[in-house]
């Protein structure tokens, strides 16, 4: 009985243990490794990312954090769908060169002024930099429709 609860309490340990604040994903319907719609992790919590202030070298940022290439589309109006619950982030601004999300300029997390219809999305290359290729045109198929970049 001591062996399964000290199991049991192994477990749970090790779950909660691997996630830090300030850690990312993406997720959403249609999401991929390296695309979908940003959420963050913090206190316990994953939270969405505001998309006021949203541009590429916040997307670039993000894309270097997963570790998947660059930035192909820093996607407003939860493309990849409404998240739910928190909103960690707002008015984001990277200069493209921080080493990870919560490095960058912002409101101060939980601090916003925005609804889950404003959910950011990235889309990245799922490349290493020196595997991509010049003059990249892509399609990105959404529930609204194809948006060309």
């Amino acid at each position: 009985c001591r062996f399964f609860f000290l199991f049991f309490k192994f477990l749970l340990h090790e779950g909660t243990d691997s996630l830090t604040n300030g850690q990312i994903k993406l997720v959403g319907p249609g999401s991929a490794r390296c695309s979908g719609r940003l959420e963050v992790y913090h206190n316990n919590i994953w939270g969405t990312v505001c998309d006021d202030d949203w541009d590429s070298n916040d997307a670039d940022v993000v894309c270097r954090q997963l570790n998947c290439g660059t930035s192909l589309g820093s996607l407003h109006s939860a493309k990849f769908g409404e998240g739910t619950g928190q909103i960690w982030l707002d008015d984001v601004q990277c200069t493209g060169e921080e080493s990870s999300l919560t490095s960058c300029q912002h409101r101060g997390l939980g601090s916003h002024n925005c609804g889950h219809g404003e959910d950011v999305g990235v889309v990245c290359s799922g490349k290493k930099k020196n595997e991509e290729k010049k003059n990249i045109h892509y399609f990105i198929l959404f529930p609204q429709g194809i948006e060309s970049h």
